[in-house]
């Protein structure tokens, strides 16, 4: 898996995919207990762009939701298919409801990601702006909650669509990503006094700019449509059902 080059989500790929999960699924399903698997993210919406990796909503069977089975599963997937990989699983969004519906818009899948990101945002500055960047460094609870933060905010962005990233193009996306990027692959640690400068000086912005994203995307024309009441996952599930969806309810 080293040198692995992003491809970009097109229709092509995604049928390629599917066509190798229904082939693989008997295996996926034996050896790490996979229940249903679907596309899923800005692969599932066929974003434009280059990808960091294709995004799948995996559901386990009973007993086998453990990391050994997740990462199997993961490495199996990205041999298989020769690209990387996230595997989200369903029980993630379980916690907002509005990721889980099978017609949700993009819009509305815009708002939700820039409203954690804005949370996240909110709870970093009140929590630094009266801080020195001193007593910051030396409050390591604070150091690794501002690190896992930021590690949000990347995942929170890369929901973003690119008409969306494009509309607001005053969000310091690059930055974003960037700075968590920096975060999961340096060897030592965070510089704590970098991870505050960048808290305190970006925060004020980055409330601004997002707030105003939001205020936009709210307005989304397609947003207020009726939706479709919710399924459960597990009436829905049969074993003459097709394990394998192209569009796993989400986003």
């Amino acid at each position: 898996m080293q040198g692995i080059t992003p491809r970009s989500p097109d229709v092509a790929m995604a049928e390629e995919v599917l066509v190798g999960l229904n082939t693989i699924f008997p295996v996926l399903k034996r050896l790490y207990g996979v229940k249903k698997v679907g596309i899923f993210g800005c692969f599932a919406r066929r974003d434009p762009g280059t990808i960091d990796a294709i995004e799948l909503l995996v559901e386990f069977s009973p007993g086998y939701e453990t990391y050994r089975h997740y990462l199997g599963l993961k490495w199996h997937l990205e041999e298989y298919f020769s690209t990387k990989f996230d595997i989200i699983t369903t029980r993630v969004l379980t916690a907002t409801p509005s990721a889980e519906s099978s017609d949700l818009v993009a819009g509305e899948v815009d708002e939700e990601a820039l409203l954690q990101i804005l949370s996240e945002v909110d709870f970093l500055y009140t929590r630094c702006k009266d801080l020195a960047p001193e007593a910051f460094a030396r409050d390591p609870l604070l150091r690794r909650a501002a690190e896992r933060s930021i590690q949000i905010m990347h995942l929170a962005a890369r929901r973003v669509s690119t008409a969306c990233m494009e509309m607001n193009s005053g969000i310091p996306w690059k930055e974003v990503q960037g700075i968590s990027q920096s975060i999961a692959e340096t060897r030592y640690g965070a510089d704590p006094f970098l991870l505050w400068h960048f808290i305190v000086t970006e925060g004020p912005g980055l409330q601004k700019t997002i707030r105003a994203a939001v205020r936009t995307t709210s307005a989304h024309p397609h947003r207020g449509k009726e939706r479709k009441p919710r399924e459960n996952p597990e009436e829905n599930a049969s074993p003459s059902s097709n394990p394998v969806n192209p569009e796993m309810p989400g986003d």
